[in-house]
């Protein structure tokens, strides 16, 4: 599973830093006086470290200053670089580091500075409002911190990071070729739940062993998160939708509500690609990406991945799940997360010009530049420029972000949920329903609330 979606999908980065970085205000005279006006900048995505390099010069022209950009990957060896070079003063002035969750670890640890007098209204108004807070720390999680957690030594609205690249879930990937043999529009993307089963329907027909639907079922969640979540909360509105999981619900998912909703999901059962529940996230889109299935799901971020596996831009349409016409709400918004973020480490002798390159990075321009090249989504809102920035295919991505405030799903809003969810038993059941059938969508539900149920009373 490649590393972005393990954070998204809940699975924690272990990062354990045994010093803090002595001397973090050691190069600020030098700051002062202008400093030497290269920076170096690690990244654990090679992708982003190609594009980056690429886009240094124009940022060389504009300023003078030099950046080189080295991917360090895998994750593991990541942070243990990082880790080594922070106890010989040996890191880089700048690091991209995932969103939310290690960039805060490694500022209570540290390692990157406070950006949060820099990082002025301004600036996060050019980001997409759910990206704005992206790497500041809240009194929530201080408050919640184990005792010996380095975030109590932190204060609430501390930035250690701004948001550079944002994405969302439950993004469908058809394969044109695979649309056109089966008659269909490659073009035109279905507009209800039920256009799309029809479309699955045709291309199955028409391939029963390559024509279905893939998705890395292995890591059950998938299914449940991606799938089910934005399709029950279209189905149901959203006040409904969360009520599903309320602590003694009285409209479970074993109510009317919750039972049609795990229905509706179920008619997939016909479609899914031969042998998706072993298959893990990077296998499923692999798997479409050779022609193996004529429908893939994931997140705005696949796209790059399948670019990388031959399957390009221009070979792919592109759209949400799509709503139940039977719903309440007749179209689906996925609200972005930030993925990664940047952060000036607390060692770097050239701070005003590490600020000034995130600075840049997240300008429409710049982020326009390095999302073009790398294929991934910014965090930055372009707007209007966003198709002359990014060309058609990218920005078809990035629309799928905006909509009425009624459809738009949050993938990060997890406030209606137990304290101590474990999205893994409920992803667990979904596959039990589809495609396995070993439960009907009463029995499914019956189960849910059992499994919600015990989480809730784990809290108490």
């Amino acid at each position: 599973m490649s590393s972005v979606r393990k954070r998204a999908l809940g699975a924690a980065v272990a990062l354990v830093v045994g010093v803090v970085v002595a001397g973090c205000g050691g190069g600020a005279e030098e700051q002062q006086q202008g400093g030497e006006q290269t920076l170096k900048m690690w990244t654990f995505k090679k992708s982003h470290a190609d594009a980056l390099n690429k886009v240094a010069a124009q940022f060389k022209s504009e300023t003078g200053i030099t950046v080189s950009v080295e991917a360090v990957t895998p994750d593991d060896v990541f942070v243990s670089k990082v880790q080594s070079a922070a106890q010989t003063d040996g890191l880089p002035d700048v690091l991209e580091v995932h969103a939310g969750g290690e960039d805060l670890e490694m500022g209570a640890s540290g390692l990157l500075q406070d950006l949060q007098g820099d990082v002025d209204a301004t600036w996060k108004q050019r980001l997409l409002p759910t990206t704005q807070e992206s790497g500041v720390m809240t009194q929530q999680r201080i408050d919640d911190a184990a005792s010996d957690s380095p975030f109590k030594s932190t204060k609430a609205g501390q930035r250690f990071s701004v948001g550079f690249t944002a994405g969302a879930f439950g993004i469908v990937y058809a394969n044109k070729d695979k649309l056109q043999a089966a008659g269909l529009d490659p073009n035109t993307p279905p507009k209800t739940w039920e256009e799309f089963l029809d479309a699955l329907k045709a291309t199955t027909g028409k391939d029963s062993q390559q024509g279905g639907l893939s998705l890395g079922l292995k890591v059950s969640q998938t299914g449940y998160n991606w799938v089910y979540q934005p399709l029950a909360h279209a189905y149901l509105g959203k006040d409904r939708f969360q009520a599903l999981f309320a602590k003694g619900a009285a409209q479970g998912f074993a109510s009317p509500d919750g039972v049609k909703t795990l229905d509706v999901f179920s008619r997939l059962t016909p479609y899914w690609m031969p042998g998706s529940t072993t298959l893990g996230i990077d296998e499923a889109d692999i798997a479409f990406a050779q022609g193996k299935s004529a429908f893939d799901v994931g997140g705005t971020f696949t796209l790059a991945f399948l670019a990388q596996n031959g399957l390009t831009p221009d070979k792919v349409l592109t759209f949400p799940i799509p709503p139940s016409a039977e719903g309440v709400n007749k179209e689906i918004s996925m609200s972005p997360l930030a993925l990664t973020g940047l952060g000036v480490t607390a060692t770097t002798k050239n701070r005003a010009a590490a600020v000034k390159w995130l600075d840049w990075l997240t300008s429409p321009k710049g982020a326009g530049a390095v999302a073009k090249e790398s294929l991934d989504l910014p965090a930055t809102d372009l707007g209007a420029d966003a198709e002359s920035l990014l060309g058609a295919d990218l920005a078809a991505l990035q629309k799928y972000f905006t909509g009425p405030p009624e459809s738009a799903y949050d993938a990060a809003d997890v406030s209606f949920f137990p304290s101590d969810y474990d999205q893994v038993k409920p992803g667990d059941l979904m596959v039990r329903l589809s495609p396995l059938q070993e439960v009907s969508p009463q029995q499914a539900g019956t189960e849910l609330d059992k499994i919600m149920g015990s989480m809730w009373k784990a809290t108490e």
